[in-house]
């Protein structure tokens, strides 16, 4: 392999030529963006779930997965589809305040541009009239919290008060989705009353071989390259990217960065193929770490 890479370079001078392979943007970001989601068929059968539920007005949602399996992104998702619907309002909460319900009751409520208060009740009570005034409207507001394996019991009383707000005509005037590891499902347990609540479950699994094929395949076209051009990562390069990420589809996005990061660092060069991922890796076992 070619020692002259862009680890060994100085990063805020390095530019990759991302031309080169095709794209107009970045295919493979590790950040949240619902435009590279990938519907692997975990993720399908979750957004078909909550969408339904969500719509149907029933309630609270539950998504659970290993850090990496795309649960930030499916809540951005999920905040980008109804935050535009006329019918909607969402607030997300990327990371809950730490145990004090009133401190989330405050978050969410900051969320949806209401005023915040110094005392529950008093919040409840702005969240009602709220609550009113989007039902008139005919307007459904939906909770999406990510990282909800960190609320305390508190927490789950506090969001189920929500829950029990009632619409004129009788339904849940409140939506909520909860995003967390699997730990969110061990404390649910731990408030019966919240759990007895949650309408649908669903669990975000690590990826297949062939759902890492596809989910690389996704990202090149999202990021514009065009379905004609020959295949940028050759199929025998995908069982040793799926052995190094097990799967985990931000660990796959993470390795085919620093992968196509080295490989416009050769001009000889036209496809990634089996030996490239594996020399990359023999080389490069350091690549998840920063420089140093």
């Amino acid at each position: 392999m070619n020692e002259t890479t862009p680890f060994n370079l100085d990063f805020n001078q390095y530019s990759p030529d991302w031309d080169r392979l095709g794209v107009v943007v970045p295919p493979f970001t590790i950040e949240a963006d619902p435009r590279f989601m990938y519907l692997s068929t975990e993720t399908r059968r979750a957004l078909s779930k909550v969408s339904y539920m969500v719509e149907a007005g029933q309630g609270a949602s539950v998504i659970v997965g290993e850090i990496g399996t795309g649960k930030t992104t499916l809540a951005s998702w999920f905040h980008s589809r109804y935050d535009r619907r006329p019918d909607f309002t969402a607030a997300k909460i990327d990371e809950a305040p730490k145990k004090s319900g009133l401190l989330l009751l405050r978050r969410i409520a900051a969320e949806f541009g209401l005023r915040t208060r110094r005392a529950t009740e008093d919040q409840l009570n702005e969240f009602r009239a709220f609550l009113v005034e989007e039902s008139e409207r005919g307007i459904l507001p939906l909770i999406i919290v990510d990282e909800a394996h960190e609320l305390s019991h508190e927490q789950f009383v506090e969001l189920r008060r929500l829950l029990n707000f009632r619409d004129p005509r009788g339904g849940k005037a409140y939506q909520l989705i909860l995003l967390g590891r699997p730990e969110l499902d061990i404390n649910l347990r731990e408030s019966p009353d919240f759990n007895d609540r949650v309408a649908t479950r669903s669990s975000l699994d690590p990826l297949t071989p062939d759902d890492t094929k596809s989910l690389i395949e996704y990202r090149l076209l999202a990021a514009g390259r065009d379905s004609k051009q020959s295949v940028l990562f050759t199929d025998d390069a995908i069982l040793p990217i799926w052995r190094e990420t097990r799967g985990y589809p931000r660990s796959i996005c993470l390795l085919c960065l620093h992968l196509c990061l080295e490989f416009l660092t050769h001009d000889n060069l036209n496809q990634i193929d089996e030996k490239f991922v594996k020399d990359f890796l023999e080389v490069h076992d350091d690549y998840r770490r920063a420089p140093g």
